[in-house]
């Protein structure tokens, strides 16, 4: 039988029965917990508490480093919630929710989250104030993509075609279904945007790349650059990994130059997507070139050349052999 919190820290010589005595006559009172009481009263410490938590129940202290915001964080547990129960999920896998709990006795919000998700809950214990900055910083990342996805227009008709072997079923990722699916991640939305984005500007290809404090994401429209978007530094792997999800690429290999394909359809038509990732100091670079088949080959006199050196040049063309040098 598990000893309840009041004695394991009696037997760790934390606090003495007097202590002990008058938090509980306190917690009569209150709805406070009894570690928050002893907290609050000066008697032990929250990592004192979150240690001793953690050797009562055997569960392990959450380490915030090691994770991401999972997929359909605030469909799992919203913001405010999270907030007031003091809990924070971490890891979403196929069958098992690991959440972060300051009181990880709290069964109702342990039952409420096994019946809202259908996972096994799996509990790590850390201290209030990490878990409010954790918060901060998980639910932070989806307000930061958000933000990115309202200055990016929307179009009708979208929809990512990822590369598939030839054995299989094409399929496509729509991108008004997106919006209306609660639990489609905001970065795949982001990602598909950006890309319809760049094609509907008309822009030859995409830059993704890494800086120091951010990423980012430049069109390059008639041969020239232009930084369109600065995206959050937190949200960069997962967006590389998008694309790489998109064209087929391994998302684990960070280290060396990769190339996949991948396709978009806007509206009534379909463009090709070359993909080319390469290691950089910041992270991966990414260069997306959009290629529409059905432009073909521009004819000479809509390439913007003036009269004066069409004219040579097309009687250049009816010569029986010779080159032209065209250089930059």
């Amino acid at each position: 039988m598990r000893k309840k919190l009041g004695i394991t820290l009696l037997e760790l010589s934390l606090i003495n029965e007097d202590q002990l005595k008058e938090a509980l006559l306190l917690q009569q009172s209150s709805n406070k917990r009894l570690g928050k009481i002893l907290a609050d009263l000066g008697y032990v410490n929250e990592k004192q508490l979150v240690l001793t938590l953690s050797l009562q129940l055997s569960i392990p202290v959450a380490d915030f480093s090691k994770y991401e915001p999972p997929v359909g964080l605030a469909d799992i547990l919203p913001r405010e919630k999270a907030e007031r129960k003091m809990t924070l999920p971490l890891q979403k896998d196929e069958h098992n929710l690991l959440v972060a709990m300051a009181d990880p006795l709290d069964w109702h919000t342990i039952e409420d989250l096994f019946f809202h998700t259908g996972l096994e809950i799996k509990v790590a214990v850390s201290t209030e104030e990490e878990i409010l900055n954790a918060i901060d910083k998980f639910y932070g990342h989806l307000s930061e993509t958000h933000n990115l996805l309202k200055e990016i227009p929307t179009y009708e008709g979208v929809e990512l075609i990822k590369e598939q072997d030839v054995s299989s079923e094409t399929h496509g990722i729509n991108l008004q279904a997106l919006y209306k699916e609660s639990e489609a991640p905001p970065i795949v939305r982001l990602v598909t945007m950006i890309i319809a984005d760049a094609a509907n500007s008309q822009a030859s290809d995409i830059h993704i790349e890494p800086r120091e404090d951010l990423v980012e994401v430049r069109y390059r429209i008639d041969g020239v650059l232009h930084s369109v978007h600065n995206l959050p530094k937190n949200i960069q792997n997962s967006v590389i990994s998008r694309v790489k999800i998109i064209s087929n690429l391994d998302i684990t290999n960070r280290r060396y130059p990769q190339d996949g394909r991948s396709a978009l359809k806007l509206q009534d038509k379909t463009i090709d997507l070359r993909i080319s990732t390469l290691p950089s100091i910041f992270g991966e670079t990414v260069v997306i070139r959009l290629l529409d088949p059905k432009l073909g080959l521009v004819a000479l006199d809509a390439l913007g050349i003036s009269s004066h050196v069409l004219e040579p040049l097309s009687a250049i063309f009816t010569q029986p052999q010779g080159m032209i040098l065209i250089t930059g």
